[in-house]
C-alpha cells in the first residue's frame, strides 16, 4: 500500500513537471510571437518544450514500466518479452533503457488483474465451503442438543 502511495505521489509530480514546462514555453512562445521575433526563435522554443516534455514522458514511462514489472514479479506473472513486437521501446533522451510501450503496458495490467481475479476467486471459495461446514456443524449440535 505505501509503495503505491509513493508511486502515486512520484507520478503527480511527474504531471504537475510536465504541465509546468508546458505552460511555461506556452508563454515564452506566446511572448516571442507578440514582440514578432524571428521565426527560428520560434522554433527554438518550441522544439526545447517538446525536448523537456519528452524527457518526462520518459520519466513516467520508466517510473510505470518500473512499478507494474515489480507487480509482476512479485505474484509470479510472467512479463512480455523483448522479442514481443510492439510491446517495448527504448528510451531516447533519459536514458537508453527499455520500456513497455502503452500496448505492453495494456497487457501486463490484464495479466495482473486475471492473477488477482482468480486469487479472489479461490478465497471466496474457500470462504463458501467454510460457511458451509460451520453450518452444518451448527445444525449438528442443534439436533445433538434437542
Amino acid at each position: 500500500m505505501i509503495e503505491h502511495l509513493k508511486y502515486r505521489g512520484k507520478l503527480a509530480k511527474l504531471f504537475r513537471q510536465k504541465e509546468a514546462i508546458r505552460s511555461a514555453y506556452a508563454d515564452d512562445i506566446r511572448k516571442a510571437r507578440k514582440e514578432d521575433k524571428p521565426s527560428i526563435d520560434i522554433q527554438s522554443l518550441e522544439y526545447s518544450s517538446y525536448f523537456e516534455e519528452t524527457m518526462v514522458d520518459e520519466e513516467i514511462s520508466i517510473l510505470a514500466t518500473d512499478s507494474l514489472i515489480c507487480k509482476a514479479r512479485r505474484r509470479f506473472v510472467p512479463t512480455p518479452s523483448r522479442e514481443d513486437e510492439g510491446m517495448w521501446e527504448q528510451c531516447n533522451t533519459v536514458s537508453n533503457r527499455y520500456v513497455l510501450t502503452n500496448k505492453g503496458i495494456s497487457e501486463l495490467r490484464s495479466s495482473l488483474r486475471k492473477e488477482r481475479k482468480e486469487q479472489v476467486e479461490f478465497v471466496v471459495m474457500i470462504l463458501a465451503i467454510l460457511t458451509g461446514i460451520i453450518g452444518a456443524a451448527t445444525g449438528l449440535v442443534a439436533v445433538i442438543m434437542k
